[in-house]
C-alpha cells in the first residue's frame, strides 16, 4: 500500500536510502523520522518500531493518528496543532517539544503524572487558565518545561485574537514573529520575521491587517 502524503514518503525515503514502494518491514525498521511540511500523518503508525518523530510544518490540528506508538521523543514544531490529548495515549513519550503552534490547553499534561525529561510549550496561544493555573502545577512537577515569557504569550494570544494564527517568540537572537501550519505560507520553518514587541503592538493597537504584509512575497511561478 502505498504512502498517503508525499512528504511522509519523502521523509521515509531519506531515512531508508531507497526508493519507494517500500514494505511493511521496511517501515517496521524505521525507528526515527523528520517530516516537513506533511498534511496527513495517518501512515505514520505503520511504522511499528518509531521511537522519534519530528513534524515541521505540519498542517493537521491534532495527532491522534499517533495514538498508542511507541513515540518516546515527539517534536511539533511551527505546526497547526492545537490539541495535545493524544499525549494521553503515548504511554512512552519523555520529550514532548510542542513549540509555535496552536495549543490552547494543557489539561492533558495537568493529569499527567509522568516525569518528562523534555516539556517545550514556548509560542502557542495558550489560554488564561493554561498559563496561570496550570503551568505554575507543571513547573513544580517538571524542572525542564519551557513556556514563554508573558509578554510574548499575550502577544500571540492577541495575534490569534485578530484572526491571525500566528505565533510570537524570544530566542538567543531576539524576538521573532512565525506563521506555523501551511495555511500562510509554504515555509513555516525558516520564514520567520524580526521585529520588536513595541513594533508588533502598535500594529496590533493600529491595523492588525498591516502585519501579514511585513512578510515577504515569494515567486512561486
Amino acid at each position: 500500500m502505498p504512502i498517503t502524503d508525499p512528504a511522509v514518503e519523502r521523509a521515509i525515503q531519506l531515512q531508508l536510502q531507497r526508493d519507494p514502494p517500500f514494505t511493511e518491514q521496511d517501515l517496521a525498521a524505521v525507528e526515527a523520522l523528520a517530516v516537513l511540511s506533511a498534511t496527513d500523518i495517518s501512515d505514520v503508525p505503520r511504522l511499528t518500531g518509531l521511537r522519534v518523530l519530528h513534524l515541521i510544518g505540519y498542517g493537521g490540528r491534532d495527532l491522534k493518528p499517533l495514538a498508542g506508538m511507541p513515540i518516546t521523543v515527539l517534536g511539533v514544531k511551527v505546526s497547526a496543532v492545537s490539541d495535545l490529548t493524544v499525549v494521553a495515549e503515548l504511554p512512552r513519550l519523555r520529550r514532548l517539544r510542542a513549540h509555535n503552534n496552536a495549543i490552547a490547553e494543557l489539561d492533558v499534561l495537568a493529569t499527567d503524572g509522568r516525569d518528562f525529561r523534555e516539556l517545550d510549550l514556548t509560542g502557542n496561544p495558550l489560554s488564561d487558565h493554561a498559563y496561570h493555573e496550570v503551568v505554575p502545577g507543571l513547573r513544580e512537577r517538571l524542572p525542564h518545561l519551557r513556556i514563554s515569557d508573558e509578554r510574548e504569550w499575550r502577544l500571540t494570544r492577541r495575534l490569534h485574537a485578530v484572526g491571525l494564527p500566528f505565533d510570537y517568540y524570544r530566542d538567543n537572537e531576539g524576538y521573532w514573529l512565525c506563521r506555523p501550519g501551511l495555511e500562510h505560507t509554504a515555509y513555516p520553518d525558516a520564514d520567520h520575521l524580526k521585529i520588536e514587541p513595541d513594533e508588533l503592538e502598535e500594529l496590533l493597537d493600529r491595523d492588525p491587517s498591516e502585519i501579514p504584509e511585513l512578510f515577504p512575497v515569494y515567486d512561486t511561478s
